[in-house]
């Protein structure tokens, strides 16, 4: 082979080896951003279905949100009303029920607000004397009638020794009965 024809094979071996090289980057280049597309899919994928099942469910969520915001006046009070009159009518209920039952109330009074989890718990301190069966009936009621609904958060009888007319206990009872509030 002359020197002119192994220079040529040279050349030509050179520019193909080249041209290799820069395939070989390229191609490492383009696996390599494929590996990092599929990763990122990987990832989004499961924020794309919940936002997709999400966009879908929106008219059921929709309708979910409106009966949770009917059930507020049902399990209690909105955070446009005044804690301080939401306690006092909390208190007239309560000593009304109380009365109605044929309990005399010796004292009420309207506790401090405690916060719960977005809420606030509006309380009502009541101790009433009389028959065990008006208890009874007081606190059905209070239970039954009172929207929204009332908690007891604490109930106390006590015997006094005596009796009613019809042989029924009279008993004095202390109660905290409670109702929530949303916080604004």
């Amino acid at each position: 082979m002359s020197l002119l024809q192994r220079r040529a094979l040279v050349s030509v071996a050179v520019t193909l080896a080249g041209l290799l090289a820069v395939v070989l980057v390229a191609g490492q280049y383009v696996v390599r951003k494929h590996l990092w597309a599929n990763e990122r899919l990987e990832e989004i994928d499961p924020r794309y279905a919940r936002l997709l099942g999400l966009r879908d469910a929106g008219a059921e969520l929709e309708e979910g949100l409106k009966q949770a915001r009917a059930a507020v006046p049902r399990l209690g009070y909105t955070a446009d009303r005044d804690a301080a009159q939401v306690g006092n009518d909390l208190q007239q209920v309560a000593r009304r029920a109380l009365q109605t039952a044929g309990l005399t109330v010796t004292s009420s009074q309207v506790l401090p607000p405690r916060a719960e989890a977005g809420f606030e718990r509006l309380s009502v301190s009541l101790q009433a004397e009389g028959a065990l069966s008006g208890v009874q009936l007081a606190l059905a009621a209070l239970q039954a009638e009172a929207r929204p609904r009332m908690v007891f958060d604490t109930v106390v009888l006590q015997s006094t020794g005596r009796f009613a007319e019809d042989g029924t206990p009279i008993v004095s009872c202390r109660l905290t009965v409670a109702v929530p509030r949303l916080q604004s």
